[in-house]
């Protein structure tokens, strides 16, 4: 069955980062060739397990109220907080920068053109996106990030900010994502619809999309 999306009635179209707007799968295959190429250089697996103790920090950061959540990501069992995020920083945020634009998701470019002449459209991501939304060749009227709002997905403070920010109501917003347990879940607590990729739609060629003026 084919969803119907009433894009006439929409003031706010708020787009996750990752998976959403480029795909993972493929650039995490390439970066994984570099942090092996990494290893095997410097001899050891410290860049390797720090970034993988990172995401299960955030993963479970995910599920917790913290006061201090910029700082506690970076907290892992006898690392320093300054190595870790200078590794993320390199690995996570910085080097994938140069491949990104191989992997937009189909239609991306002509959807934020379309959707910027009619509806404001912002970037709700759990991680830095500015940048990336740059290599993407993409441009948003709002970009906000769990840093910002200091709590991830799926609490939906980000995505109430940004409804603060466009003086629009959870009726005229859409979250846009690829993950129903954080980016639909958010949109679900805001009063918010949301479209999942893999499960609504693959791209942005799909049919729901081209009835976007």
């Amino acid at each position: 069955m084919s969803i119907a999306i009433p894009w006439d009635s929409l003031d706010l179209i708020v787009f996750d980062m990752d998976g959403t707007l480029y795909d993972q799968p493929p650039l995490r295959r390439r970066m994984a060739g570099l942090l092996a190429r990494e290893a095997i250089r410097a001899r050891s697996l410290a860049v390797v397990r720090t970034l993988a103790a990172f995401r299960r920090q955030r993963e479970s950061l995910a599920h917790a109220v913290t006061t201090d959540f910029t700082v506690a990501q970076y907290r892992l069992p006898g690392q320093s907080p300054d190595f870790v995020r200078a590794t993320v920083t390199d690995w996570m945020e910085q080097r994938p920068l140069a491949m990104l634009r191989d992997y937009r998701t189909p239609g991306a470019g002509a959807l934020f053109r379309r959707l910027a002449s009619s509806h404001m459209v912002a970037i709700l991501s759990d991680y830095a996106a500015q940048a990336k939304l740059a290599a993407l060749d993409l441009s948003a009227h709002y970009c906000v990030t769990a840093e910002d709002v200091g709590r991830l997905k799926p609490d939906p403070v980000g995505l109430v900010w940004l409804m603060d920010q466009a003086k629009t109501v959870p009726q005229r917003t859409l979250m846009i994502g690829d993950r129903d347990e954080r980016d639909g879940e958010a949109a679900r607590r805001a009063g918010v619809r949301a479209l999942i990729r893999g499960r609504d739609f693959r791209h942005f060629h799909d049919p729901i999309f081209n009835d976007v003026a």
